[in-house]
């Protein structure tokens, strides 16, 4: 089956090419109304920030493994060779429920794991990998009602103890190394001993199984402790969190996991008691974690509306939230690395036909942006695969638009249209085999009814820019789940090739045409930017 590339999926392929920035003057032929014609400014004497090579991460929701048969779909290749096409970049295995997932060791694999381990025997489980035709249109027929049973549970906040075997961890961890992702697994932070303090018994016997594996993993422990009240009638304080993270730490030394890395707290939104939790949790336990790790969505996905989606004041709102987040680290633990641990568009698993179609790459391109002028690390997209509307790839492995590189530079628009015409500047990636050191890369995000033109600034105004235009496919446009790159809709070419990214090269002099309600990136070459060399 071919795969059509929905937006949602980071095209890092694309965000692999860096931040762009091009024109060409055959553009201009298409003479659009002066007024549409927008002046670039771009500083690019020195970054103003550096991000991670894995800035666009992603998470697998630990509600896959409530019933673990379903884990299995992470031996499809298919979903390999998309996850591969993401890599580097870290896999977080987390959400609400992590702190209800028990690891029972002398559990007995299922029948769909047992079947995809025998399928693998005397074979390179990264090469040869793929779960039995029969298990995976088995699994794919029960999984819409797993689903619902699923959104249910998260809808009426009444959630239920699962246990998860050795077998489990296994499928996990092969999916993450045979994609060259970096596993972070977050362990059961509601596991209390009778005076609230965190009972590590059963993360002890995960340690002991995965250092037996010799695996390769960093960790976290809890989600969004903020609302433990809510979901289990437990109230931790920042307090005690923070010696609950001490207690792991002092594990992790103890363990073949000495020098693992450890991420948290995971708290939500930034508001009023959520900030003073995560004050008083850095105080206590700060020093142990690698990173601080916090998570943001715009919108609540029932109520969501399309004008939501496209509303450069939603958009907006984010800053406020990194704002907040960054004053209480400094205040705290000065110079912590920030963390956005997980985030999509819209809460309580996305909005239906909104969170999986074209229309949500203007949020995720304008957060990714956000995020790496305002310094925040590693952004971690909610969710590769699982229940909801956000996910990446849909229930037959379709993926739904992953787009920047690592030198974060400085780019606005002259003049009043810096609200719905949104422009993010990065040093190209040198490792693509096109670009070079010096080259820029521009991604654009049009949220205007009307064709924008894009004007380079003047020293840059005569350099060859080669363009990858983003735009719906098929006829439903902002509702498309298909995206078409300059012209051409994106398909898998079978389960295990991804599609070329063509650039369509511009004219030296152009301005950058960029269509009504659409995004694209830009590649100057030969920019020979200082900063990126």
């Amino acid at each position: 089956m071919l795969l059509s590339w929905k937006p949602g999926l980071p095209l890092r392929l694309l965000l692999l090419l860096g931040p762009l920035c091009p024109c060409s003057p055959g553009a201009l032929a298409e003479l659009a109304p002066a007024e549409d014609v927008v002046v670039l400014v771009f500083s690019t004497e020195r970054p103003v920030h550096l991000v991670s090579p894995a800035f666009l991460s992603f998470t697998i929701d630990a509600n896959l493994a409530t019933d673990p048969r379903f884990l299995t779909f992470l031996g499809s290749s298919k979903l390999r060779t998309l996850a591969r096409g993401l890599s580097p970049a870290y896999l977080r295995f987390g959400g609400t429920k992590t702190d209800f997932l028990i690891f029972d060791p002398k559990k007995e694999p299922t029948f769909e794991e047992r079947s995809y381990w025998q399928s693998q025997v005397n074979q390179d489980i990264c090469e040869s990998a793929s779960v039995p035709s029969d298990v995976e249109r088995r699994l794919k027929l029960e999984w819409p009602f797993q689903e619902q049973l699923l959104l249910r549970e998260q809808y009426q906040k009444k959630f239920k103890n699962s246990t998860y075997s050795r077998s489990s961890v296994d499928m996990l961890y092969t999916f993450a190394s045979c994609s060259g992702l970096d596993l972070i697994f977050g362990l059961n932070a509601l596991l209390r001993t009778a005076d609230l303090h965190w009972n590590s018994s059963n993360a002890q016997l995960l340690l002991d199984y995965c250092s037996s594996k010799s695996y390769n993993i960093s960790w976290e422990l809890g989600n969004e402790p903020n609302s433990f009240r809510k979901k289990a009638g437990i109230f931790i304080d920042g307090l005690q969190l923070g010696e609950d993270f001490m207690e792991l730490h002092k594990l992790l030394g103890k363990s073949a996991f000495k020098n693992a890395k450890l991420y948290g707290p995971d708290v939500g939104q930034p508001r009023g008691k959520t900030v003073k939790m995560l004050k008083s949790f850095l105080k206590a336990g700060g020093e142990v974690i690698d990173s601080v790790t916090w998570h943001h969505y715009y919108l609540n996905g029932r109520i969501a509306t399309k004008e939501d989606f496209l509303n450069p004041d939603v958009l907006d709102t984010f800053i406020s939230s990194v704002q907040k987040i960054f004053q209480a680290v400094e205040e705290t633990r000065p110079h912590k690395k920030v963390w956005l641990g997980e985030t999509s568009s819209a809460y309580g698993g996305g909005a239906p036909l909104l969170s999986n179609t074209f229309a949500a790459g203007f949020m995720w391109l304008d957060k990714l942006g956000l995020s790496a002028r305002m310094g925040i690390e590693v952004v971690m997209r909610q969710v590769f695969f699982g229940a909801g509307n956000y996910h990446l790839v849909d229930e037959n492995f379709e993926p739904l638009p992953k787009l920047v590189g690592t030198n974060v530079l400085m780019a606005s628009v002259k003049g009043p249209d810096r609200n719905k015409l949104r422009v993010y500047l990065h040093c190209t990636n040198i490792n693509h085999p096109r670009y070079k050191e010096g080259d820029l890369t521009l991604y654009a995000l049009n949220l205007h009814n009307v064709t924008k033109r894009l004007q380079l600034p003047h020293h840059l105004f005569d350099k060859q820019v080669d363009k990858y235009l983003i735009k719906p496919s098929g006829p439903n446009g902002l509702f498309s789940k298909s995206v078409q790159l300059n012209g051409q809709t994106l398909k898998m070419v079978d389960d295990q090739t991804l599609p070329a990214l063509t650039e369509k090269p511009l004219r030296p002099g152009s301005s950058l045409g960029l269509p009504a309600l659409s995004y694209g990136f830009f590649v100057i070459r030969n920019a020979k930017v200082a900063a990126c060399i």
